[in-house]
């Protein structure tokens, strides 16, 4: 039981740490993250127009994330 309680304990701290040094935030201040922020801002800008081409729209969000090497921010899209 105390080799569960150790090995759980261990598990939690790691995964409450991972997320800490991920840069790709957009609300973190780094170089990767002020990137990744814009990106997410001409998205959002790209998006509202009426006239949108929302596969170009995704297709330039998707491009922007991998130059900043933050593919996983429009992995959902």
């Amino acid at each position: 039981m105390k080799k569960f309680s150790i090995a759980t304990a261990i598990a939690m701290f790691a995964a409450m740490t991972a997320p800490a040094f991920a840069s790709c935030d957009t609300h973190a201040e780094d170089d990767q993250a002020v990137c990744a922020s814009k990106c997410e801002d001409a998205f959002l800008k790209d998006q509202q127009g009426w006239t949108a081409d929302m596969s170009k729209v995704k297709e330039a969000k998707k491009a922007c994330d991998e130059k900043c090497g933050c593919p996983q921010n429009s992995k959902g899209l």
